[in-house]
């Protein structure tokens, strides 16, 4: 048998997962989710435009192209990515590679200050591709630690554990901002990227020691990894349209996460545009939408499994719909925060399900190149949301109209969803 053959069916060393196991895989959620809530949500984009680049006219572009260029690359790289970490199971090696390169970008942050734009982008889009891939990967260990029935409780708890890192994070970090993003307070706002670093290190610690890595290795040499790597994408594409659970459910997906994206990242630009928010009250717009979070993931991931992963899907996606149009019509700041905290629990809950349904879906010797997959449309869907946003609202000349194209994303994904047939396990298919 040819040696690419060889490494579409590797055999899996069988270890059963402890609890401490389950709750060390649980905490890099909440590494993951600090650094997004402070770094990419909160911080960066604020401290670059009104900072790094206090006498320059092009930030906006500059950092609109950054991100742009983060969200391709990690799309275009996961699932290869993936396939490649199945062939050559060096899972924990790959993740833990990535998880130093966020580390280490992150804190460099802390050294840029008024004129470094390049230096500054660069650690950011190197932070930025470290964070995505750690996630990915570490995402692909999830159907290894829970059983079928049980896999949306894990990964609702583990995202609610997320949510309390970004809450903890952003209160954390409060005192440091609360003077403003100016070149006065520059020296405080760098701090936050030492301990922003500091929270992801030690939060995605517990990983790295206690999960156990349990693929065997298909392929040792790199060049035949890469080409079994390769074949197995060859095969995996052609599924997305022949099976009609994953081109459903992928095509789903992508719709959903577009609209969410598009909500969740100009939040709190919204908030200030439309409703009027300013000084701390954005900080307090990050904590409602992190409770909602944290409330969601816990609630939903016991729903899953108690009412199947279809059903659970069209209730939240449902709920973002019902709740998207609170968020249009509301204006007073109260009902919009809690308009919010309930988008939050629908964000919260869309990560936890989704993942969960990669898990059930992917066979078992396939996991990381389906969550690959899952990285790839997830990464499409962040880069179009606020591009469509940005686009729509550059030529209605409004923050407020542009939030219907979410209605049409959600609507269009309710469609999908229920035409999805019942989900169950690539194992017991097989």
């Amino acid at each position: 048998m040819h040696a690419s053959e060889k490494a579409l069916s590797p055999q899996l060393r069988q270890a059963p997962p402890s609890r401490a196991e389950k709750v060390a895989w649980s905490f890099f959620d909440f590494a993951n989710t600090a650094f997004n809530t402070l770094i990419v949500d909160l911080v960066f984009g604020t401290y670059f435009l009104r900072v790094i680049c206090a006498h320059r006219t092009d930030a906006t572009w500059l950092f609109g192209c950054a991100l742009f260029v983060c969200q391709t690359l990690v799309g275009v790289i996961s699932p290869l990515l993936g396939a490649l970490v199945d062939v050559t199971g060096k899972k924990k090696r790959i993740l833990s590679f990535s998880y130093a390169i966020c580390i280490l970008s992150t804190a460099s942050l802390a050294a840029m200050g008024e004129g470094d734009v390049w230096a500054s982008l660069i650690a950011f889009m190197a932070a930025s591709v470290g964070y995505a891939f750690a996630e990915n990967l570490t995402a692909s260990f999830l159907p290894e630690l829970a059983l079928p029935q049980e896999i949306g409780r894990l990964s609702g708890l583990a995202r609610a554990l997320g949510n309390v890192g970004g809450f903890l994070s952003v209160v954390a970090a409060s005192p440091l901002m609360s003077p403003g993003f100016t070149l006065a307070n520059s020296g405080a706002i760098r701090l936050i990227f030492l301990l922003t670093a500091g929270i992801y290190c030690a939060a995605g610690l517990p990983t790295i020691l206690f999960v156990r890595e349990r693929g065997c290795a298909a392929q040792r040499d790199w060049k035949g990894a890469l080409e079994a790597s390769l074949l197995r994408l060859s095969r995996t594409f052609p599924k997305l349209f022949r099976e009609a659970r994953l081109r459903l459910f992928f095509g789903a997906f992508l719709l959903y996460a577009t609209g969410a994206a598009m909500v969740m990242a100009m939040a709190a630009l919204y908030g200030e545009m439309q409703i009027g928010l300013a000084g701390n009250e954005p900080v307090f717009l990050l904590l409602a939408i992190q409770t909602g979070g944290c409330a969601g993931a816990i609630l939903f991931g016991f729903i899953e499994d108690t009412l199947g992963s279809k059903r659970t899907l069209q209730l939240i996606v449902w709920i973002w719909f019902l709740g998207m149009g609170g968020f249009y019509f509301v204006q007073d700041k109260l009902a919009f925060y809690a308009v919010s905290a309930i988008l939050g629990m629908g964000g919260g809950s869309l990560h936890a399900v989704s993942r969960a349904v990669v898990g059930i879906l992917a066979p078992k010797n396939e996991h990381a190149e389906y969550f690959g997959l899952w990285g790839l449309f997830g990464r499409l869907a962040a880069g179009s949301g606020p591009l469509v946003f940005g686009l729509l609202s550059q030529r209605l000349h409004s923050f407020h109209t542009p939030m219907l194209a979410s209605f049409v994303c959600f609507a269009l994904s309710l469609a999908l969803l229920s035409a999805l047939p019942a989900l169950r396990s690539a194992d017991t298919e097989s």
